[in-house]
């Protein structure tokens, strides 16, 4: 078999695995529209026994719904901007060839951290500290929370556009007299975009499903997973609609990473 003949039986094997993968992991995401307009659905039943519209009818016309789904917007949106500059920061210092190994993985261990403990744990902690510092029960105090979850997965999706060849790129536009502008528009920029923009999308699914961070510091302001977690069990037609809302930002997310990486 040649090398043109393997290479493409390797990346249609690669191909046909990805979609398995696509698939599998989907399949639970399309139970959601059927279970949103099933009115009644006993088990053992493979298909409902009535359908209509009540549970999009019960999420329109509940007046908490439009305040939850603006506060998460507003909150994932205002820690992804807050997150990209220092994100961007800490991964680039983080890559620079005058940072050592040993201080290199220090450091991306302490950033990393909370992800690694228990969130209940990492919860309760943010929870004191906030409330002690007078931020408790406020969108502000909400999104600067979140920035501990945010910044960690956002780095990790920054860190490696920070490449050996793009600081050598950028020390060759010193040597061409390039400036400071310039070389963050036609070299820093055009590398890094496309995790960039992978980066924010993730940022802001994490902000978005934030749950015991969000019920911790924020108390009784209502988000769209603290108003979908009551009707999980008393409602799934309900909890279903308010899923496929809930769903909609990580869908978008992998659309924007597939569109970045084809680019």
């Amino acid at each position: 078999m040649s090398d043109s003949s393997q290479q493409r039986s390797g990346v249609s094997a690669g191909t046909v695995s990805a979609w398995l993968i696509a698939v599998l992991f989907s399949v639970p995401l399309l139970i959601l529209p059927v279970q949103a307009i099933a009115d009644e659905w006993r088990a053992p039943s493979v298909a409902p026994q009535r359908w209509g519209l009540r549970g999009l009818d019960a999420v329109v016309t509940d007046p908490l719904v439009p305040r939850a789904l603006l506060n998460s917007f507003l909150i994932a949106g205002a820690a992804v901007i807050i997150s990209l500059p220092i994100t961007w920061w800490a991964a680039r210092s983080l890559s620079s060839p005058t940072v050592r190994g040993s201080m290199r993985v220090k450091i991306g261990i302490a950033i990393l951290l909370p992800l690694l403990l228990p969130p209940l744990a990492v919860g309760q902690g943010l929870r004191h500290a906030f409330l002690s510092a007078g931020l408790g029960f406020s969108l502000a105090g909400i999104v600067l929370s979140h920035l501990v979850f945010v910044i960690p997965y956002m780095l990790v999706v920054l860190l490696p556009s920070f490449t050996e060849e793009l600081f050598q790129r950028e020390e060759a536009a010193i040597g061409l007299g390039a400036g400071v502008w310039w070389r963050w528009r036609l070299i820093t920029l055009p590398s890094v975009r496309p995790n960039l923009q992978v980066a924010g999308a993730l940022g802001f699914v994490v902000s978005w499903s934030q749950y015991g961070t969000t019920l911790g510091v924020g108390g009784g302001i209502p988000t769209l997973p603290l108003v979908l977690l009551p009707f999980l069990r008393s409602d799934p037609q309900v909890s279903a609609v308010l899923s496929l809302i809930f769903v909609a930002p990580a869908m978008l997310a992998i659309g924007l990473s597939v569109r970045a990486n084809r680019r």
